[in-house]
């Protein structure tokens, strides 16, 4: 099984966060860094990635603005 982790000292200066990833397919590693910024009590303010693969509809899960450069 997978993991993912943030240090809770890096998330304590700002109130708000826009997370970047390589690649929205599912959207699992977004949700999973949503989830344990929103644990902290903080707010995520949108995403970018670099590639979107549509088909996949990962961006249809999340209430924040997602960007992408290239969507395939």
């Amino acid at each position: 099984k997978s993991s993912l982790s943030i240090q809770k000292e890096a998330l304590k200066k700002f109130n708000s966060f826009a997370i970047v990833d390589d690649l929205l397919a599912t959207g699992g590693t977004i949700k999973c860094v949503e989830n344990l910024i929103k644990k902290s009590g903080k707010q995520i303010s949108g995403c970018v990635t670099v590639v979107e693969l549509l088909n996949l509809k990962g961006r249809d899960q999340f209430n924040f603005t997602v960007e992408s450069i290239l969507k395939i």
